[in-house]
């Protein structure tokens, strides 16, 4: 016995597409009606179900039967949701009447679930208990699976059905391997989805090979008493053409040039499918291109092309074909080219935060851009003791195409005012990047910065060297013997850094994974201050574990290593030496790593020793710590997203594990060991509440150290004080309130 699977007249959810091909199977097996429950179960308008359960079931999963089905229960904690629903602002539970006749249809959506999954004998039933007091049903299907169909073979056939179809002989290895894996289905349970997907799979190649009209016919040859079926594909390839002349549609502002230059292909290449839908998005790509449509004429399916031919005299199109070519289209609708953008947000380690930025997506032609950023980082309503204030405005120039279509450039003078944990200075400079496209989430750039940063006031001026007391270190401080780390520093640094992977969204991800690392090195020495290598990477991970609860986890890893001017002589302190590469030390801590530690503030860190005046003597006194970094790096985040019951999908909660550790493992920069612990890995929990956003989540939460160090449990001041007296470190109070701490995250996205 025969059945034909034929393909969609037009895109389908996979689910839809399995059912509506599994219907052929259906004739395999007799009773397709419902049964019903026993006996009758009054209903009336207010009845509701309660829960739906799912018996017998072995291969496929409770997800998958539950999306097929129409028949809705209340869910998970209805009481929870309930009672929440009386606030103000928080939606209530949806009411879902229940339908006897839509239960009836729900059976036969199983059975047809399980037939496309290669289960011809599947049978399915329900069961039907009714709560009288509170007019709720509670239904289980019961499922008996039955054996499943397995493929016995694959077979793949030209258009006579008799002969493998003709593949070009440059294609024939690349054929080879596309047949290779269709085969791989054989042996396997019977999925007619799969099946489909390998089907559109081998039509796909013959499209991206000059063959427009292909078309893979697919058939099921299936031995009911064996439980066995063969997959037969006919490819029906119709004729090869190649792309003819390239005319551009709706363009104002930018030339034909422009357009076409972006595009993958020229007249007389091979047609390809993926070349046509990469030169639709790499149009696109151009800020001043709002949508690009790439047309070329329809052709025909394969199998009608043969039955009746082309006549070139009476249609453009036919004679087009005859000639071998296609023509393409390309079809634009221009943005406004000028654009005022903004961004207003929240972080706990720089306050209350804003960017504007002003563009000119065509300026002076060519499709380049000229955009004015200015970054405000202002502090107000920072719950850290160190916040990073900063205030930046750049001028950019971008050119889209430099010798490539993928290839672009920009050219960004800056300045920047800083006031942090590091030092309270200005910086001025000019960024050169050289930026390589592959796909919106897969590329790669090569960075130069050079640049001078006027130092007004050093921030790390606390305890540093192991070998004096803090009084003498206090001494030459007050001294002015820290000069040494210049006031003046001039960086000429090549960074090669890269974004490989990809996410199903980019602000508020399910699935995916992105990895980013980065190469940086400072050349020419001349025109640095300081010399090193820096290796840094930081990777993404998303994968949904129920209909709303994702995994999120982050991995990020660096090392640095000084050379030449960098590295401290016979005579010079190994801690000055480490003072003057304070710019690209690893730090670890805050909202957007490991949670649970304030900004910066895992791992080394001294009192931010001040002097204050009292009378005609220089009193130090410190307010909180600074960080002191390290040379190398290693933090992870651990996190579970979880629905908010009550509230909707736009809101949600999250629990976490993250962890981290700070360290200097090159011992000529270090002139004492680690004292306070400050060095070991550590580790913080905690939980917290999210809004969805468009723009990405809204997070607030709290961490806890669950092994904290002696300095993250004492005051910074109560440790400067033991230390000015001589009294032993591990005598001075420590408070477990400071384990804790809060974290709130405006437009972040972990």
């Amino acid at each position: 016995m025969r059945t034909e699977a034929r393909p969609p007249v037009r895109r389908r959810t996979a689910l839809a597409r399995r059912a509506a091909l599994a219907a052929g199977l259906v004739a395999l097996a007799a009773g397709l009606g419902a049964a019903p429950a026993a006996g009758q179960v009054r209903v009336d308008a207010e009845t509701e179900v309660r829960a739906i359960r799912f018996t017998g079931v072995r291969t496929l999963s409770e997800r998958e039967l539950r999306a097929a089905i129409e028949t809705r229960d209340r869910g998970s904690a209805y009481g929870l949701r309930a009672a929440l629903g009386k606030l103000p602002l928080v939606n209530k539970p949806a009411r879902h009447a229940f339908s006897p006749l839509e239960l009836q249809r729900d059976v036969v959506r199983l059975r047809r679930e399980y037939r496309a999954a290669g289960f011809l004998r599947a049978q399915v039933r329900y069961e039907v208990a009714r709560d009288e007091r509170q007019n709720l049903l509670d239904i289980v299907f019961v499922v008996d699976e039955g054996e499943a169909v397995h493929v016995a073979g694959v077979t793949i056939t030209g258009p006579d059905s008799l002969a493998p179809p003709s593949v070009p002989e440059a294609e024939r290895q690349s054929w080879e391997r596309a047949e290779r894996a269709a085969r791989k289905l054989a042996g396997r349970r019977l999925d007619v989805g799969e099946a489909l997907e390998e089907r559109d799979r081998l039509q796909s190649w013959w499209r991206d090979r000059g063959y427009p009209a292909a078309a893979v016919r697919g058939r099921l040859e299936t031995d009911s008493l064996r439980m066995e079926s063969r997959i037969v594909y006919r490819v029906l390839p119709g004729p090869r053409l190649r792309f003819g002349d390239i005319a551009v549609e709706g363009n104002q502002s930018i030339s034909d040039n422009v357009v076409r230059r972006q595009l993958p292909f020229r007249p007389g290449d091979v047609y390809s499918a993926a070349a046509v839908d990469e030169g639709r998005l790499d149009v696109q790509a151009l800020e001043i291109v709002r949508v690009a449509r790439l047309e070329i004429p329809e052709l025909p399916a394969a199998d009608s092309l043969r039955a009746a031919g082309p006549s070139p005299a009476a249609d453009p199109l036919a004679a087009a074909q005859a000639e071998s070519v296609l023509p393409v289209t390309v079809r634009i609708t221009e943005a406004k080219p000028r654009l005022v953008s903004g961004d207003v947000g929240y972080v706990t380690d720089a306050g209350l935060s804003s960017e504007a930025r002003w563009s000119h997506r065509n300026f002076l032609g060519d499709a380049r851009i000229l955009t004015f950023s200015g970054l405000a980082q202002t502090g107000l309503w920072s719950i850290s003791s160190n916040p990073d204030i900063r205030y930046r405005g750049a001028v950019s120039v971008q050119q889209p195409y430099v010798a490539h279509r993928r290839l672009s450039a920009v050219l960004s003078p800056f300045v920047e005012y800083r006031d942090d944990s590091q030092d309270r200075s200005l910086q001025y400079g000019t960024n050169a990047t050289l930026v390589y496209r592959l796909r919106p989430q897969l590329s790669g750039s090569l960075d130069y910065r050079i640049a001078r940063r006027h130092i007004y006031e050093y921030s790390l001026e606390d305890l540093t060297s192991g070998d004096i007391d803090l009084l003498t270190f206090l001494t030459q401080l007050s001294q002015g013997q820290l000069d040494s780390l210049g006031t003046s520093l001039l960086s000429s640094v090549f960074t090669l850094s890269g974004n490989l992977g990809h996410l199903d969204q980019i602000a508020n991800p399910r699935r995916g994974v992105v990895v980013r690392p980065a190469i940086q090195v400072t050349a020419p020495n001349a025109w640095s201050s300081t010399s090193y290598w820096r290796l840094d990477g930081v990777a993404y991970a998303f994968a949904p574990l129920a209909r709303r609860a994702i995994f999120a986890g982050r991995l990020a890893a660096g090392r640095l290593y000084p050379f030449g001017q960098s590295l401290p002589g016979p005579d010079q302190s190994g801690t000055v030496s480490f003072l003057q590469l304070r710019d690209v030390t690893f730090t670890a801590g805050g909202t957007g790593d490991v949670r649970g530690w304030d900004s910066r503030l895992l791992g080394p860190k001294f009192p931010d020793v001040r002097f204050q005046a009292s009378g005609d003597t220089a009193v130090a006194v410190a307010d909180g710590y600074v960080p002191l970094g390290g040379f190398a790096r290693v933090s992870f985040s651990l996190e579970l997203r979880l629905p908010l019951p009550g509230f909707g999908p736009k809101f949600g909660s999250h629990v976490f594990l993250d962890g981290g550790r700070v360290w200097t493992p090159d011992q000529r920069f270090r002139d004492a060991g680690d004292p306070l612990g400050q060095e070991k890995f550590f580790y913080g929990a905690g939980a917290g509440l999210d809004l969805i956003t468009p723009v990405g989540p809204i997070k607030l939460g709290v961490g806890y150290k669950l092994n904290p160090s002696l300095t993250d449990l004492v005051d910074s001041d109560d440790l400067l004080r033991a230390g000015a007296e001589d009294q032993p470190l591990d005598q001075v109070e420590k408070h477990n309130s400071r384990r804790w701490q809060f974290y709130l995250a405006i437009g972040s996205s972990f």
